[in-house]
């Protein structure tokens, strides 16, 4: 039971990191995407990003920006 909280709680760690978008993406251009103010609502009206990535809202607001994306992803 032990070694099974211990399995569950490396697994929940895991998943909660953050994910870097370079795994399955070229990188972006962040200079840029800072320049025209970009943010996860423009993405998703830009790239459809919605239909591709579930992302969890509560740390994922609409106004957030890509510079603050690109603190946390590659």
């Amino acid at each position: 039971m032990k070694y099974l909280t211990l399995v569950a709680a490396l697994a929940f760690s895991a998943s909660a990191m953050a994910v870097n978008c370079t795994d399955c993406h070229e990188t972006i251009n962040v200079e840029e995407h800072t320049e025209m103010e970009a943010t996860i609502a423009t993405c998703n009206d830009c790239h459809d990003m919605a239909s591709a990535h579930e992302l969890d809202k509560e740390v994922h607001t609409p106004d957030l920006t890509i510079k603050e994306c690109a603190d946390c992803h590659e």
